[in-house]
């Protein structure tokens, strides 16, 4: 499992237990995408072994993201659509960057 995957997978997790307590489409999304979002970080870097410096940009990717699909609860369980929507968002950092999705990031430069 890449760090992409991982990186997602535990916010979405967290936020799956409001699946059980949603009536229905009765979801606050705003609140669903806050507490996402609030996990996000803190998972790509810890649970994902992502870089720090990338873990801002993915996750605000990732948000915009299922904003645009119009994500629900049950999406963000859904471990296809959230891999799918990491992929896309490192494929979109990386090329920002310069990289190509194969190539590795430069090291830091030593103090």
């Amino acid at each position: 499992m890449s760090f992409t995957t991982k990186a997602l997978a535990l916010p979405a997790l967290m936020t799956g237990g409001l699946l059980l307590s949603a009536c229905g489409d009765m979801v606050d999304k705003d609140a669903m995408f806050t507490e996402f979002a609030s996990e996000c970080a803190t998972s790509f870097v810890g649970e994902g072994g992502g870089p720090a410096e990338l873990a801002q940009p993915f996750c605000d990717c990732s948000v915009d993201k299922m904003k645009a699909q119009d994500f629900g609860l049950t999406d963000l369980v859904d471990e296809e659509k959230m891999t799918a929507i990491g992929e896309e968002c490192m494929n979109e950092l990386m090329a920002d960057a310069g990289l190509g999705a194969d190539e590795p990031a430069a090291e830091p430069a030593a103090e």
